[in-house]
């Protein structure tokens, strides 16, 4: 009798894992096939020197020996450090306040709403097309308008302090609106109680912004906050269309370093074994970011 009931929850159990593993499918499949697959292939080529007409020989972590005795990586990867720097702290900001002003009940909320948002369903060759038009030193929008000031034009995408401005004005533009909608989730999730009781309290709009917003907001900053980190580390886009990673190689960033290296030196061993580096890099990003999180909160 015991060993019946012993078998049948056996089977029960194993048909409750096969259900459960039949429901994330439509999930682990993609997983498997675009990013783990494709991330285990990576690896496997980074130790070996491989070209457009495929393995040549093994290597071992020859690859990697070259790229950390390399000065040009580490350059690489301060450039997209410096742009995470530079645009992060712009876009959350810029973001946030946004969503606080179109929060609030105005006329025309819905269209001001769809207008900010729009640049965020057009593709990145778009958007950097646009702007390296808008940014042209002769006959640009941008400085058209400054002209029209009275003041001096801008040489966006040949001087190198502005060529990084320019690249970080393109990108705020095209993804605030993406921000604004997350903190407008955010916003209308805290209880418009506790705002009433503030006002009771005689509260200032900078206390309920500071005890009541702020926090309420945690969560949904945290994953902005990091969401925005990892996606400005894989800049390439605006750099390769709008800038071509100059002057010189002022603009060169990590992932465009990786391109050049597999797609036009035709080294895709020694690209291979950047990207898997690059990959740790991202992960000790996010650890670190997961710790302090975390610390914050405990």
């Amino acid at each position: 009798m015991k060993a019946q009931q012993a078998a049948s929850g056996w089977k029960r159990q194993l048909k409750n894992e096969f259900s459960a593993i039949a429901f994330l499918a439509p999930f682990l499949i993609p997983l498997l096939v675009f990013y783990i697959w494709p991330l285990l292939r990576g690896a496997y080529i980074s130790l070996h020197s491989w070209t457009i007409l495929g393995m040549e020989k093994y290597v071992g972590f020859d690859n990697y020996t070259k790229i950390l005795t390399n000065s040009d990586f580490y350059k690489y990867l301060w450039n997209s450090l410096y742009f995470v720097i530079l645009v992060v702290p712009i876009i959350i900001s810029l973001g946030l306040l946004l969503a606080l002003l179109i929060h609030r009940k105005i006329p025309f909320q819905t269209m001001f709403r769809s207008i900010y948002f729009l640049p965020y369903v057009l593709s990145v060759s778009v958007i950097s097309f646009i702007w390296l038009r808008m940014f042209d030193s002769k006959h640009g929008l941008v400085n058209v308008i400054l002209e029209a000031l009275g003041l001096s034009s801008v040489h966006w995408l040949t001087n190198p302090k502005a060529a990084w401005w320019s690249i970080v004005i393109a990108t705020v533009w095209w993804t605030v609106g993406f921000v604004m909608v997350l903190f407008l989730a955010g916003l209308q999730e805290i209880s418009q109680e506790l705002y009433e009781a503030a006002d009771i309290d005689g509260a200032s709009s900078f206390h309920k912004f500071r005890f009541i917003t702020l926090p309420g907001l945690s969560s949904v900053m945290k994953v902005q906050i990091f969401f925005q980190i990892i996606a400005g580390l894989k800049l390439f886009g605006q750099v390769q269309i709008m800038t071509n990673g100059g002057p010189g190689d002022t603009t060169n960033t990590i992932i465009r370093y990786i391109y050049v290296t597999g797609f036009k030196k035709d080294m895709f061993g020694l690209a291979a074994a950047q990207s898997t580096l690059f990959c740790i890099f991202m992960l000790l990003i996010a650890a670190v970011q997961y710790i302090v999180v975390n610390r914050k909160e405990s």
